[in-house]
């Protein structure tokens, strides 16, 4: 487990995030149990300021209005690091987020996410959850993040039809390509009977990742492997990692919020800079 001190009622928080296209927060919460070979984001590791949920809520509520204006927040995704940590925390951020935001999703890698902690986030206003399911073969997830993935398989099972899924997995040439790929869309086909489920197909970036543990896929290898989940599942998709928009050839731009109230726009040209100034 994390060496974070998850009861103490408070998360790191390096910064939230304001999305340029639409009313939208991502709200970062630093430090993760898994130790994934091919991460991206310094947050898996506690940086940033110690915050309480009122904390939180009031730098979103703050920032939003600084940003947005009077147009209220319409979604807000609640990402890391591993959100689902600190139980308390977790269930109290999504209840006071719904009191002023429709749409609270929850980003995992779902290991920590059992029936009665997802039923609690349900109840408290949860309205989707994206997991993230890193491989299939349970020695190679067990290799890429230390942990077997059958806890994290049960509980996407048994999220269906409870509440809006989307499951992302990170295509790594040579490692979880289009042969892991196509037997995680087997599995969710298999559940998903209603065609209910997206999949997402996001691209390994050797310029972010941790450790360089493959190179960047070609065009075409992430075709190929978007034309594989095609024949099991309605909704896939070929996406990025944090982004929300189905047509990826949107142009995106995100506004940096920081724990004192900053706020600076950020690029992905810039992204690996900023957060190696909040590492340790």
């Amino acid at each position: 487990m994390s060496t974070q001190k998850v009861e103490s009622g408070y998360r790191y928080v390096p910064f939230i995030t304001l999305s340029e296209l639409k009313p939208r927060v991502w709200i970062t919460l630093s430090d993760c149990n898994f130790k994934c070979r091919g991460c991206f984001s310094f947050a898996r590791e506690p940086i940033g300021k110690p915050m309480r949920v009122g904390q939180l809520i009031n730098l979103i509520k703050k920032s939003s209005r600084e940003y947005y204006g009077d147009t209220p927040l319409e979604e807000a995704v609640i990402t890391g690091g591993e959100p689902t940590l600190n139980r308390r925390f977790l269930v109290d951020l999504v209840s006071q987020l719904k009191e002023f935001i429709s749409d609270v999703v929850l980003d995992t890698n779902g290991y920590l996410l059992g029936d009665a902690y997802l039923t609690e986030l349900i109840e408290a206003g949860l309205t989707e959850v994206m997991f993230d399911l890193k491989a299939w073969d349970e020695k190679l997830h067990e290799w890429y993040t230390g942990y077997s993935n059958k806890r994290i398989l049960a509980n996407i099972r048994n999220a269906y039809g409870k509440i809006k899924l989307v499951v992302n997995t990170v295509y790594i040439p040579g490692i979880v390509d289009e042969s892991e790929i196509e037997k995680i869309a087997k599995f969710l086909s298999e559940i998903d009977k209603k065609g209910e489920i997206d999949y997402r197909i996001n691209r390994y970036n050797t310029n972010l990742s941790h450790e360089k543990i493959s190179r960047n896929p070609y065009p075409e290898e992430i075709e190929h492997a978007y034309s594989i989940v095609a024949k099991y599942m309605k909704n896939s998709v070929i996406g990025k990692s944090c982004v929300r928009e189905r047509k990826i050839e949107v142009k995106r731009g995100w506004i940096t919020v920081f724990p004192d109230g900053t706020l600076k726009r950020r690029t992905l040209a810039d992204y690996r800079q900023e957060n190696e100034k909040l590492s340790f």
